[in-house]
């Protein structure tokens, strides 16, 4: 019947409205939290209402993916910054990031 449209502006907002029976949804595989992406506990989180299922399509396709970027304009002149930031990112230990050089 009823097709209804909900929004969230964060990411535990949206996952929350999952648990409370309120839709599904797709989050990225950095907001997943690391039990759950172990092969022994891969469906299973500390709510029962919430399971993460890797998307896998039938023809063998790459999962779908995204590339973030830090950009700047040349003349940009707190550099500092930037090298600051880029350092902190290349700190993370990030599971099923790619760094590219």
């Amino acid at each position: 019947g009823i097709r209804r449209t909900f929004e969230g502006s964060s990411l535990e907002t949206i996952k929350h409205m999952v648990a409370a029976g309120m839709g599904v949804t797709l989050v990225p595989r950095l907001s997943v939290p690391a039990e759950a992406l172990t092969t022994q506990r891969r469906r299973m989180t500390d709510d029962p209402h919430i399971r993460y299922l890797p998307i896998r399509s039938e023809d063998g396709a790459p999962a779908p993916s995204r590339r973030v970027v830090l950009v700047w304009r040349r003349s940009f002149t707190r550099y500092e910054a930037i090298a600051a930031l880029r350092n902190a990112v290349y700190a993370c230990e990030l599971t099923g990031v790619t760094l590219l050089t």
